[in-house]
Formats: structure tokens, sequence, C-alpha cells
């Protein structure tokens, strides 16, 4: 069993494990991989590699070493013996610190997912929380998609409409049913094939409708450093999603159908706690658009994130990360928004020239314009200014 602690061979370890003993052999193999606080030095033998790890292996060197150090760090490749080439990426500001085990090995997170309500209506299509919870106090949020349709998210009683956190235990319940769902569905491939051949087989169980998680997941899905608190925060953010509800207006004539559906399907549920009463593992039930969507449905309509989402650490970024994702082509081509509907779509209570004001500081952050995997830049100036983003295309690759 390997139990080396050295910063420098686990990110080649985890480096080999991810692009393959093959790629890795060709580039790494022989590299010395040195750590100093908040940068990472990767010395090599040739110019050529060098290069190649500095033009097609940058991403997975940042990530690696992003992991294995704890934090965001930059990424410096040397050719042994010279001054340093290439600065591969800076630290980027705009993730925060993640927890020193925030390789998880003993927790599987599948790729994270968001699901369509119905009908291809989509929630990314709006922010369905407050990206400010301070001075909140609407009970409700109102969104007219260019196709005509309205969503609305309303809250009830004195709950606070739900907050960027809050959803990511939305993102949770659908990403663990989504992967869950996989499983089933390999199941009955092999129920089918093993009834078809003659043999007896047992009968696959479809995934659960409740949704059953201890506090420490929710932590490691988060990727968060454990507080005090986060065992009454997850409750409070359980409460407010049960007590919100999304209602789509009918549209005669379309295939929009009217409906409305909450965001958690039932009220919390502890079914642990510390001996000082803290929930140590809750459920809540999967509401039915969820699971029918991911489950029942031959073709969930899911779009992936990239799982750094959860540690963009302003809300702004990741709101924007959330809509890109739906609307940014994946052939190269760029995604344009007025700065105008970008407010509207993110349900903003700020005079318009101070939103605007809030998105110029959210993209010039972005290091080299760049949120995770798009390509950012206003054009324009005032409210006639536009947001553009777009995927770089990887070498190799055409439009």
């Amino acid at each position: 069993m390997n139990t080396t602690t050295d910063p420098g061979q686990l990110i080649a370890e985890r480096l080999k494990a991810e692009l393959g003993a093959d790629t890795f052999s060709s580039w790494l193999r022989g590299a010395l991989i040195e750590v100093s606080d908040d940068r990472v030095t990767v010395t090599v033998s040739t110019q050529l590699a060098a290069q190649v790890i500095s033009n097609n292996l940058a991403d997975a060197v940042k990530s690696a070493a992003s992991l294995v150090v704890g934090k965001p760090v930059s990424v410096t490749v040397l050719e042994r013996g010279r001054e340093p080439t290439v600065d591969v990426t800076p630290i980027e500001t705009i993730l925060r610190a993640v927890a020193p085990d925030d390789a998880q090995p003993d927790f599987f997170i599948p790729e994270l997912s968001e699901l369509a309500i119905k009908d291809d209506v989509h929630l990314m299509e709006m922010t369905p929380f407050t990206l400010n919870q301070r001075n909140e106090d609407r009970k409700e949020l109102v969104y007219k998609t260019p196709q005509g349709v309205t969503i609305r998210v309303k809250t009830e009683g004195e709950f606070q409409i739900p907050s960027i956190d809050d959803y990511d235990l939305v993102l949770m319940m659908q990403t663990w049913l989504a992967d869950l769902a996989n499983q089933y569905r390999s199941q009955v491939e092999r129920y089918e094939a093993e009834k078809k051949a003659g043999r007896d087989a047992v009968v696959p169980v479809p995934p659960s409708r409740m949704f059953e998680v201890s506090i420490s997941e929710v932590v490691k899905f988060k990727r968060m450093k454990w507080g005090g608190t986060i065992s009454d925060d997850v409750l409070g953010s359980l409460d407010r999603l049960f007590h919100a509800y999304v209602t789509v207006d009918p549209q005669k004539g379309t295939k929009y159908r009217g409906g409305k559906f909450r965001l958690v399907g039932s009220s919390v549920e502890k079914l642990a706690t510390t001996a000082q009463g803290k929930a140590t593992r809750v459920r809540v039930s999967v509401p039915d658009w969820i699971y029918e969507g991911i489950v029942e449905r031959a073709v969930p309509t899911l779009r992936t994130f990239s799982r750094d989402y959860m540690i963009l650490a302003q809300p702004m970024h990741r709101a924007l990360y959330r809509l890109l994702t739906l609307k940014v082509p994946k052939d190269g081509k760029p995604y344009a928004i007025s700065l105008v509907e970008l407010a509207q779509r993110f349900q903003t209570k700020q005079e318009q020239k101070y939103f605007n004001r809030d998105v110029k500081k959210a993209v010039l952050s972005c290091p080299d314009g760049r949120l995770l995997e798009y390509s950012l830049e206003l054009v324009g100036k005032g409210d006639d200014r536009i947001l553009r983003a777009w995927r770089p295309l990887t070498v190799g690759s055409s439009r």
C-alpha cells in the first residue's frame, strides 16, 4: 500500500490515473514536481515535453495539483536547466479553498447534473433562487422565457426564497438519482439479456423515491470544509426548498403544459442525531418531476456541470456558469446575451447600472477571461452592453 505524503509524488500519481499510463509515460515520466506554498513547478527534460504539457495537459496538471495541495495553485512548466518558459495558469481566485481531503477516496461523486422540469422547460433559464439573501423580502420570482413560457418560484409562509447554496441540495439529489438510474438501466439490460437466454434472473429494483443522505456526504458533495453550524445549515436549506415551489403557466396550442413542482418532495426527517441533538443523517422524498424525469424518462434532459462549479466562490460566477451550461454551443460558436436580459434571468433586485457593474467585476476577475471551460467578454457600453461566451476549441477539433 502506498503511503507517501510527498505532494509532488501524490500529484504525479493522480496525473497518471487521470491521463492514463501511456500519456503520463510519454510526457511526465521522470518529471520533477515541486510544491511551494501556492505554486507548483513541473520540471521536465526536454523543451518538447514542456511545450506539450503547457499546451495540452495544463488543465489536468492544475486540477491534480489543486486537489492535492488543497487550494487553488499556479503551475509553471520548466525545461531542466532553463528559465521558466510558460506559466501555465494563474491562481484562480474565483475558486474558494477546498478541504484538504477533497480527493475524497471514500465518497464517489457522480457527474454533477441538473434536470429540465418538463417539456424541455428548464429552470436553468432563470435562477430559481436568490444570489443575495440579505434584505430579500420577495415571496415570488417571475421569469418569461423567450418561448413565452412563464416560470414562477414562490415561497410559503414565513420562509425566504431559497438561496443559491440551498439549491445545491437539489443538484445533489438529481446527481445522486441520475447515477442510480444509470445503474438501474444497466441492470435492466442484463436482466433482459439473461431472460432472453433462458436463464433465471433477479428483477431489478428501481431507485428509491427517498433521498437519504448524511451531513458529511453533503459537505463532501459541496466540497466544503466542516463547520460547527453545517447541520443546522442543511436543515434550514431543506426547509426553504420544501416551502418553495415552481409553477409553469400553460400555453394553449403548444407543447408547453402547465405544472406545479416542489423543489424537494417532503419536509426533512432526521434519521440520526448527535448527543447534542444535531442531525447527522436526514431524509426527504424526491419530487415526482425529478424522479419521472431521471428514472422513468427514456432520455432524461440532463445538463452536466464541471465539478468545480461547487467551489466557485461568488454567486454571480455560479449563476453565470449555470446559464452558460444551458446556452453555449459545443462547437465553439459564441452565445450572446444583453445585460438587461441577464438581470431578468438572475431576478436581481439591483438597479441595472449596479447589476452591470457587478457583472463587469465578475468577468474581469476571471483569470484570462475564463470561467471554468468558458471564455467570457463584455461588448458595448452601459445598458447596451452584451456578454459573449464560448467554449474554446481544443487542438484538432473543428467548427
